[in-house]
């Protein structure tokens, strides 16, 4: 292209092949798929762009977003859902008033490529894996990024920032009453407190082995902790007393209560230090939080259908994603997404999965901050993490033709029971529909064997709903 520099042409070509990879890998190896997202996800920071000649430049996590969403256009991977449904046409009705410039192009952009994207990635890479490959693989990178955010708050040196974003805004870390605010590749302390605590349930719903899932949780607690967040320390909090309670099925009640206890010492080691940075940084606090209920005040102000336009809300950073959406959306979209996430508190509640107390442990920090970073995707594709694990328990809105084969992993047909693979991995028996729980939720706690793991039925079958199977050695 004229005008493009040598660097410029090699960096699109990236691109391009980032895209391409994402395609290829989610028809031909969709669990590689899996890791290969929630690694960019997680190491690689959202100011990581790519030139597309003479489009916006993009985040590396979006370019390979799209290549893994295309790659599954025509597998019939995903048989939607009611609530696939709702989102998707919400997301249309906003991108519609956005061509009559209600909306702007920037917001426009946002909900594609940072809500729906991820959202559709959480969707389809569930459907074409299993849930509980997704959650494996988040315990296994979680357990890193919490084990490098240690690091970080002991060196004092964040890698990513000094390799990522030498020269520009990124690159100044964050201070609490002295100490370092530890935020890995995430930009920001408080969206590395959200994503540690969103993890939680996804760690405790794991297949790994009942003391590795205590060793992750602990790291985790202590890099919360560490980034002197209070979103991200109350999020964890949140959401491990919900998986506690919601997925206790999900570990043998020898095992909750040696997290229960963990816990306990980990808190005991670092609430002292905790309490005493946020008393050292107690002026700072007060005016964020002073700063945070004034955001209220704008609610009155807000247009009823898009971008509010009074002088009053004109202002630089709004650090609450439900006043924020108003202010770009409008008030009327504003209630929808309440309603959103008030319905999706309801079914965390009566039927509880991973995903979902992820997204809700994380709603009363939203009422503190906006979507930042990747914290922004990890959201949306826990939502659709979420909804695919309901979507593998109900009723499609067009079930499969008689004969249809399931998902398999590309390694050959689908010629197992109800089409899934009949190779073991990935796709191993299921649970029947009338249990509480697909995996190691289903069953009492008497039900478990000596290494803490689920005993099942070998001839337990359904279509769509994964086999959470053995333990990992």
């Amino acid at each position: 292209m004229p005008g493009m520099s040598v660097s410029s042409l090699v960096l699109m070509l990236l691109m391009l092949a980032v895209g391409g990879w994402g395609v290829v890998i989610s028809r031909r190896w969709p669990a590689l798929a899996v890791f290969g997202y929630l690694a960019a996800l997680m190491f690689v920071p959202a100011w990581v762009m790519l030139p597309l000649g003479q489009l916006p430049r993009m985040a590396l996590l979006i370019v390979l977003g799209l290549g893994l969403v295309a790659g599954l256009f025509g597998l019939d991977a995903v048989r939607p859902v009611i609530f696939d449904v709702v989102l998707l046409t919400f997301v249309a009705a906003i991108i519609v008033v956005g061509i009559v410039g209600l909306v702007t192009a920037n917001t426009m952009y946002q909900m594609i490529m940072w809500w729906t994207l991820p959202y559709l990635v959480g969707r389809t890479l569930a459907a074409r894996t299993s849930v509980a490959l997704v959650y494996d693989t988040v315990a296994v990178l979680i357990g890193v990024v919490a084990l490098l955010a240690i690091f970080e708050a002991a060196t004092n040196h964040n890698y990513f920032v000094e390799w990522f974003a030498s020269g520009s805004h990124w690159e100044r870390l964050q201070y609490r009453g002295g100490r370092v605010r530890v935020e890995g590749a995430f930009g920001h302390s408080i969206a590395l407190g959200a994503v540690l605590g969103m993890s939680v349930p996804m760690v405790w719903a794991s297949r790994w082995r009942a003391w590795f899932r205590v060793v992750v949780l602990a790291a985790i607690g202590v890099a919360a902790m560490l980034t002197y967040s209070r979103i991200g320390m109350l999020t964890t909090m949140l959401a491990l007393a919900a998986s506690f309670v919601l997925l206790r099925k999900a570990m043998p009640a020898r095992v909750r209560w040696t997290i229960l206890g963990a816990g306990g010492v980990v808190a005991a080691v670092l609430v002292p230090t905790v309490i005493r940075v946020f008393d050292d940084g107690a002026a700072e606090a007060g005016k964020s939080a002073d700063y945070r209920v004034f955001l209220l005040s704008l609610v009155p102000k807000l247009a009823v259908f898009g971008q509010a336009t009074s002088p009053d809300v004109s202002i630089a950073s709004v650090d609450n994603e439900f006043v924020l959406s108003g202010i770009r959306l409008g008030l009327l979209p504003l209630v929808v997404l309440l309603v959103f996430a008030a319905v999706g508190v309801v079914v965390a509640i009566r039927r509880p999965n991973p995903g979902l107390i992820a997204m809700v442990a994380v709603l009363p920090g939203l009422t503190s901050v906006a979507f930042i970073t990747q914290f922004t995707a990890f959201f949306w594709f826990s939502v659709g993490l979420g909804v695919s694990h309901l979507a593998a328990r109900a009723p499609a809105l067009h079930p499969p033709a008689a004969g249809d084969r399931g998902p398999d992993d590309g390694d050959g047909p689908g010629d197992g029971p109800h089409g899934c693979d009949d190779e073991p991995g990935l796709y191993e028996p299921a649970l029947q529909p009338e249990d509480d729980w697909p995996g190691p939720l289903a069953g009492d706690d008497e039900d478990f064997d000596d290494d803490g793991w689920q005993q099942y039925e070998p001839d337990q079958w359904v279509r769509g709903i994964p086999q959470v199977g053995e333990p990992y050695g």
